[in-house]
């Protein structure tokens, strides 16, 4: 998975959207560009939310179904 590019120069930057709410502030090892992604509270509470429905899901269909 090539992740998230970098909004300057597009580059791959491999980052999930897990990583960026964890470390919201980070530099382009490509080109230098600071970035931050900070987001308020109530937002990562619903991603945090809709990533544990997803999990439950996986879980449910993991016999029937494959998920990457």
């Amino acid at each position: 998975m090539a992740g998230i590019p970098c909004p300057s120069c597009k580059q791959p930057l491999g980052l999930t959207l897990e990583f960026i709410m964890k470390h919201p502030k980070m530099q382009c090892p490509h080109c230098n560009t600071i970035m931050n992604f900070e987001v308020s509270e109530e937002i990562k509470l619903k991603m945090e939310k809709g990533l544990r429905e997803i999990e439950q899901i996986k879980k449910k269909y993991s016999k029937i179904a494959k998920f990457t």
